[in-house]
């Protein structure tokens, strides 16, 4: 049918959908079941590096350059000057990077993949190369069967928006609040979003969150939540590219999810491209992304041992932790190698 055959098909249309899209020129179709940045499901913290190297510095809400980590022990501050971190207007963020892409937006739900193509609520799609982009349930990786939130593979947030202001980044840990978790506080210029995870995915949090805002002298606004994987899943399965948290790449222990979806977008955006230039095949563009997802597993590794301490060590231990890697020379040695993880080649040249 006209109209319905495309270079690639982009099924998601948040961080890892349109860091993808923004570095292709073919002809894409971006699809979404939302409106582009109408459905925030994150606190929107990332280093401040990653919206200004995108070109959407306005979007940014407040910079940080201190971190504060509350136990019921003890309170470590961490100087984040070295690379200071940001919180970010999630519409205007993914909208900026909409606007710099060349791909075709659509509204329509996806109910899986077949021969080839992406079936949708509008109908039915083709392109020889297909990306999954649609977070943890995988809408494409998983057949169109959404994943299952098994134990140990997900973690698990709820967060709200709040008129708090001055409290400064935090993230608190405190077995009483939650255990096996943690509770953060992002200042987002006029207000704060707060929240709580659950490492081992427990989505019962709205009593716990509560206390935690009474804590605070403050009340909810609306809610969301949503389940985060904490490992690295496949990053292709046969022809389809899976991209942010579809194939896994959200960070465990700090559950950053969006720089990894826009490192790996990029990347896998750039792999794309040489596709449609013919200068790889699709197997091979397939290979070379496998091995660049490949590199980072010993990386995820290390965190995921860290995220298990966090789990089982007792809290006073792990506060413990916390404040030696504060400390001068050991916090020079890893933040600044950490905040600059999965920095990437922005393209400086953006479709306009």
């Amino acid at each position: 049918m006209a109209g319905r055959d495309y270079d690639a098909i982009i099924v998601g249309a948040s961080f890892a959908g349109l860091a993808v899209a923004r570095r292709l020129t073919g002809r894409v179709l971006l699809l979404d079941r939302n409106e582009v940045g109408a459905v925030q499901t994150s606190a929107c913290g990332t280093p401040l590096w990653v919206p200004q190297a995108l070109g959407v510095a306005d979007s940014v809400l407040q910079v940080h350059d201190k971190l504060t980590v509350r136990a019921p022990t003890r309170t470590v501050t961490y100087d984040l000057s070295a690379v200071p971190f940001c919180t970010f207007d999630y519409k205007r963020f993914c909208e900026g990077l909409l606007e710099q892409t060349q791909a075709r937006f659509l509204r329509a739900s996806v109910t899986g993949v077949e021969d080839g193509a992406v079936l949708t609520s509008d109908g039915r799609f083709t392109a020889p190369v297909i990306v999954d982009c649609s977070g943890w349930r995988g809408a494409l990786v998983n057949s169109g069967s959404a994943a299952t939130p098994a134990r140990g593979d997900f973690s698990f947030g709820l967060e709200t928006r709040t008129a708090l202001e001055d409290e400064g980044l935090s993230f608190w840990l405190d077995g009483s609040l939650i255990p096996r978790g943690l509770g953060w506080i992002f200042p987002v210029g006029k207000g704060s979003l707060i929240g709580l995870g659950s490492y081992v995915g427990l989505s019962k949090l709205k009593p716990a969150l509560e206390r935690f805002l009474r804590d605070r002298g403050t009340v909810a606004t609306t809610y969301h939540g949503t389940y985060f994987p904490n490992r690295l899943f496949r990053p292709t399965v046969g022809r389809l590219f899976a991209v942010g948290d579809a194939a896994g790449q959200c960070l465990p222990l700090t559950a950053e999810g969006i720089r990894p979806a826009l490192y790996f977008g990029v990347e896998c955006g750039r792999i794309i491209q040489q596709i449609f230039e013919g200068r790889v095949g699709l197997s091979d563009g397939l290979e070379r992304y496998r091995a660049l997802v490949d590199r980072y597993r010993r990386a995820y590794r290390i965190l995921r041992l860290a995220q298990w301490a966090a789990e089982h060590v007792p809290t006073h231990w792990f506060a413990a932790l916390t404040g030696l890697a504060a400390r001068h020379p050991v916090l020079p040695r890893w933040w600044p190698r950490y905040g600059w993880f999965g920095r990437f080649d922005p393209d400086p040249s953006p479709v306009a």
